[in-house]
């Protein structure tokens, strides 16, 4: 079953990749306990999780 987050956990998360670059997508996921893709994702949606 998928696991829903809240906006904010997705907002908190991609700031955090954006603070530890050095430790990589992969890194930065597996420290979050997401998925690497799910990471990239809300990456990409960034825009629009701040805007919406």
């Amino acid at each position: 079953m998928a696991k829903h987050y809240d906006k904010q956990f997705k907002l908190d998360a991609v700031q955090y990749y954006h603070d530890h670059k050095n430790l990589g997508l992969q890194g930065c996921a597996t420290n979050l306990g997401i998925s690497q893709q799910t990471l990239s994702r809300w990456q990409k949606e960034r825009k629009r999780l701040v805007s919406g």
